[in-house]
């Protein structure tokens, strides 16, 4: 080897050992600044509730604030769009949930590309839960299909909008029942719940806190979306557990997870990942985050990448069957 080869190869690697001691470092200096949690939904609901169980504690921990910025709107590529563009400094993140994984299926254009963003931990899943009006008359979860079936094109289900996650698990739930429904959907989860209540639709697949609503007699609630029980307040039947065995497969989920810029170094990354998994592992915030009706399911930067990796194609297929699309 000459000189000049063996002059190359020492800058090469002087290079490579100056970017990967510059990323410790970045990674031991963090935060130096405030640190906002991007929120792509409205204040108050599941998604808000968990950011906000986790700040203070993360800012007691990171000796900065931390903000949330609800950021909701266009489905949620507001708020992902900006922290697609943040700079990759580990003080912006997004804490998203199921419109991360569908919208590049549903929509041609999006406003930044999703190969800008990482996984960075899984948080907490929420089965959906079937609610119907207290007009429906079903009791159980074979007696809706049944109605369903009966009622083929007239059932209506609300939403939050479409493409949501009540949305979709609606369509599914129509598939595995051989039938067709109307979609509702609504600003939001709250006028979803309303209008149920108010009678104006049939079903609505929402989170296990809701259940408060049946307590006060308001709406019914025939089973959770799941093949396990979940905790609740009151007994939910797992579809798993349904005497229809159409409904027997049926499983319907979101989740909630942290996701930032891609090109955070590594080591910063790591680092960040290992301070919100610790935070959520405190029972008090661990308590805020499944009190809206999550389950806990902390996965890493990996595992979470995986997660969504298989999960994609099980959404994919139902919005090319329903042709689910948004502008």
């Amino acid at each position: 080897m000459s000189i000049s080869q063996k002059f190359k190869r020492a800058a090469s690697w002087g290079v490579l050992i100056g970017a990967w001691a510059g990323a410790v470092v970045q990674a031991a200096e963090f935060p130096d600044k405030q640190v906002t949690i991007v929120v792509p939904y409205a204040a108050g609901g599941f998604t808000d509730q968990v950011a906000r169980a986790m700040a203070p504690v993360l800012a007691e921990k990171w000796g900065k604030p931390v903000v949330i910025d609800n950021r909701p709107g266009g489905g949620t590529t507001i708020g992902t769009a900006l922290v697609a563009r943040a700079p990759a400094d580990g003080h912006t993140l997004l804490l998203s949930s199921l419109g991360y994984l569908t919208n590049p299926l549903m929509m041609a254009r999006l406003p930044y590309d999703p190969q800008d963003l990482k996984p960075l931990m899984m948080v907490s899943e929420s089965p959906s839960v079937l609610y119907v009006g207290k007009q429906v008359p079903a009791s159980n979860l074979a007696e809706f299909a049944g109605y369903m079936r009966a009622n083929d094109g007239k059932v209506a289900f609300a939403s939050s909008g479409v493409g949501s996650s009540p949305h979709i698990c609606a369509e599914m739930l129509a598939s595995a029942v051989g039938a067709h429904i109307i979609h509702a959907p609504y600003r939001g989860n709250a006028p979803a719940l309303n209008a149920l209540m108010a009678g104006e639709v049939a079903a609505l697949l929402d989170a296990p806190s809701s259940v408060s609503y049946v307590q006060a007699g308001r709406m019914k609630v025939l089973g959770v979306a799941s093949d396990k029980p979940v905790r609740s307040a009151l007994p939910l039947t797992p579809f798993s557990q349904s005497s229809a065995p159409e409904l027997k497969p049926y499983s319907c989920s979101s989740f909630f997870g942290f996701f930032m810029p891609a090109k955070v170094p590594a080591a910063l990354q790591q680092r960040i990942y290992r301070d919100l998994r610790a935070v959520v592992e405190v029972p008090s915030v661990a308590e805020g985050v499944t009190r809206p009706g999550g389950e806990l399911h902390l996965l890493g930067p990996e595992d979470f990448s995986a997660y969504l990796d298989a999960q994609r194609p099980r959404w994919a297929a139902v919005i090319r069957e329903k042709h689910i699309t948004q502008e």
